[in-house]
Formats: C-alpha cells, sequence, structure tokens
C-alpha cells in the first residue's frame, strides 16, 4: 500500500517472515522517523526502498490513525512543505488524473458499443418482421480492460513521451518486487 503524505511517501507491505509484522518503506529516513521514531531504521542500500522499519501491525494502525487524527488541510498538495516532493506528487496527481480520464472514455466507448448492439438487434426483429416475438438474448459487455499498450498506439503525440520514460528501468515496475535486493 503506498500513502502519501504531506511529509513524504511511505509503502507499507506484510513482512515476509513474520506475518504479524508489516514493513513500512521509505525513500527518506525522515518519513520514517516522523512516523516510527521508536524504531530502528534499517538503510538497504542496494533496495529500491533504501529505508525500511518493521513494527507490529497494531503500531502502524496507530500512526496512520494519529495522522489521520492530525489532518488539518483541505488540499494535499498545498500542504506539502518540501518543493521537490511537491513535484513528485504533481506527476502522481497528472498521472492518475490521465488514468481517471482513459477509464471514462474506455466506459463511455463500451457503453456506444452496447447501444449500437441494442440498435443492430431491433434492426434485426424488424426486418424480420417478428419484433414482437422473436428476442435475441444479450450478453451484457464487459469494461474494456485498460492496455497501456493499446493506448500508447492510440495516442501517437505521447509516444515520444512514453519511449523515453521506457528507456528507464524501474526496479518495482509491474511485477518487480521491491524487496528484491542483492544480499552480500
Amino acid at each position: 500500500m503506498w500513502i502519501f503524505t504531506n511529509k513524504g511517501m511511505i509503502s507499507i507491505v506484510r513482512h515476509r517472515e513474520d506475518s504479524r509484522m508489516m514493513m513500512v518503506r521509505a525513500r527518506q529516513p525522515e518519513v520514517l522517523a516522523e512516523f516510527f521514531s521508536e524504531y530502528v531504521i534499517e538503510a538497504t542500500p542496494d533496495a529500491d526502498y533504501r529505508y525500511r522499519v518493521t513494527a507490529p501491525q497494531s503500531d502502524v494502525l496507530e500512526a496512520l490513525d494519529e495522522e489521520l487524527e492530525n489532518l488539518h488541510y483541505d488540499n494535499f498538495k498545498n500542504s506539502i512543505p518540501d518543493h521537490d516532493y511537491h513535484n513528485a506528487c504533481s506527476r502522481v496527481w497528472s498521472v492518475m488524473y490521465q488514468y481517471q480520464n482513459n477509464m471514462e472514455a474506455l466506459k463511455a466507448q463500451d457503453s456506444l458499443k452496447a447501444q449500437d448492439s441494442l440498435k443492430a438487434q431491433d434492426s434485426l426483429k424488424a426486418q424480420d418482421g417478428m419484433a414482437d416475438i422473436l428476442t435475441i438474448p444479450t450478453k451484457p459487455l464487459s469494461p474494456q480492460k485498460y492496455d497501456p499498450v493499446r493506448e500508447y498506439v492510440k495516442k501517437p503525440g505521447q509516444q515520444a513521451r512514453q519511449k523515453r520514460i521506457a528507456r528507464y528501468a524501474f526496479p518495482d515496475d509491474f511485477g518487480g518486487c521491491s524487496d528484491n535486493y542483492r544480499k552480500s
């Protein structure tokens, strides 16, 4: 689970070796120190999340509950004091906004396809002169799954940007695991 606070971003996962424990990871140790000051922050130089804390689930819940209790802003991005982190969060916001628009467009396409299918069935019924008798069973169209490759091909204006992004290897990109780091 990724959680963005105005202090920084944390990633929380269940500990692999002890299911009662959670592993809270961050890219800056100060973020973990803010939430888990009583715990030792482990540095893992070869991991994509360089800093981590192992804590019982109850302590993680308590830290998150306290953060929510102390939330007083009405605009998340404007509450971020660190300029670089603010820019990073703005980029995340932008990517998720684009995702939202893509999903809405796919839903609209599916809706139009369903309407066209019903019109075609009505036309067939009328042509056969059996509009009152003939019933063609219809299977509802399921929402089309978002396919980044299809979107890549559909939007040539985005291709240069996507190619530039694709050149960089992200350690935890689609199916990779952020805890798979080299152990000496």
